[in-house]
C-alpha cells in the first residue's frame, strides 16, 4: 500500500479526523484497489465524474489527469486540504457541503467511496439523477442486498428499479484507514433507461395513484383525464393501495406494483 497509506495515516492523525465509530469515515489506502476502481469506470476525456466523500483527494489525484471531477467533502479539515492541493487545477471542482442535503452539479459518471453510515441514502439520492454509470466501494451489509435476487428488502427492490448492480471484487477491511468493522464490495452501478416504474418511485411523497398518473402524463403526454382512466384500468389490488404514499408501500406492495403494471 506504501506511500498512499503513509500519507493518509499522517493526515488523519495530524488533523485529528474523527474515527469510523463516530462518523463512518474510512479512507482508502490501498493503491491497487484505487487503480482497479478507476480502471473499471472506463473514463473518457469528456466525462464529468462525481466523488461523494472525497476525503483527502486520492481519487482526484488520478481522475484529474483523465477528465473533470467534482469533489464533495463535508469535513472542513479534508476540504481545506483539497483546496490547498487542487484549487488551481481546472479539472477539479471542490464543494464543501453535506452530500445528502445539496443538489449535485451535472455529472455523467460516479467514482465514490462514501461514508458507510450514509451509503444507502447516497444511492437512494442518486436515483433522482441522470447519469451513465459508476464504481463505488460499499459495505457488505448493503452490497448483499443490491447484488442478490434473494432476501429482497424494500431498499434493494426500489434501487433495482433505477440501477443495475454488478460486483467487481471484494475489498478487504485493511484497504482502509481507520480499518472499518466490515468488509466491502467494489460494485459497478449503471443507470437503467427511464420507464414507468422510475417515474412512479421518484415521486415518493405522492399518493401512488397521483404518482402513477403523473408518470403516465410525463411519459406519454396524456391528459389528466386520460391518466385517471389508465389508473382505473389497473388491477384491483393496485387501485386498493392508490391512496398510500409511494414511500409508505410495503415490500409486498412494491412487488405487486412492479408485477401488475405492464404499461
Amino acid at each position: 500500500m506504501g506511500q498512499l497509506k503513509d500519507l493518509i495515516i499522517r493526515l488523519v492523525e495530524d488533523d485529528k479526523i474523527k474515527s469510523d465509530n463516530e462518523n463512518g469515515q474510512n479512507f482508502l489506502v490501498d493503491e491497487d484497489v484505487l487503480a482497479e476502481e478507476i480502471e473499471n469506470a472506463k473514463l473518457e476525456p469528456s466525462d464529468i465524474v462525481l466523488d461523494i466523500g472525497a476525503g483527502f483527494g486520492s481519487i482526484e489525484s488520478v481522475v484529474s489527469k483523465k477528465c473533470h471531477i467534482i469533489a464533495i467533502e463535508k469535513e472542513i479539515k479534508c476540504y481545506s486540504y483539497l483546496i490547498d492541493k487542487y484549487e488551481i487545477d481546472p479539472n477539479v471542482q471542490i464543494i464543501n457541503a453535506d452530500a445528502l442535503e445539496m443538489i449535485y452539479p451535472k455529472f455523467n459518471k460516479i467514482i465514490s467511496n462514501p461514508p458507510y453510515n450514509i451509503t444507502d441514502r447516497i444511492i437512494d439520492k442518486l436515483s433522482s439523477y441522470d447519469f451513465y454509470s459508476g464504481v463505488m466501494i460499499i459495505p457488505n451489509t448493503i452490497s448483499k442486498q443490491l447484488l442478490s435476487d434473494k432476501n429482497e428488502t424494500k431498499f434493494s427492490s426500489i434501487e433495482k428499479i433505477f440501477f443495475k448492480f454488478e460486483e467487481i471484487t471484494e475489498v478487504k477491511k485493511e484497504s482502509f484507514y481507520p480499518v472499518p468493522r466490515v468488509t466491502s464490495r467494489m460494485i459497478k452501478i449503471t443507470k437503467k433507461k427511464n420507464d414507468i416504474f422510475q417515474e412512479i418511485f421518484r415521486r415518493r411523497e405522492m399518493l401512488l395513484k397521483n404518482a402513477f398518473m403523473n408518470a403516465v402524463i410525463s411519459l406519454n403526454s396524456k391528459t389528466k383525464k386520460e391518466s385517471k382512466q389508465v389508473f382505473q384500468d389497473l388491477p384491483e389490488k393496485i387501485k386498493s393501495i392508490g391512496n398510500k404514499q409511494v414511500k409508505e408501500l410495503t415490500l409486498t406492495e412494491i412487488s405487486d406494483v412492479i408485477s401488475s403494471i405492464a404499461y
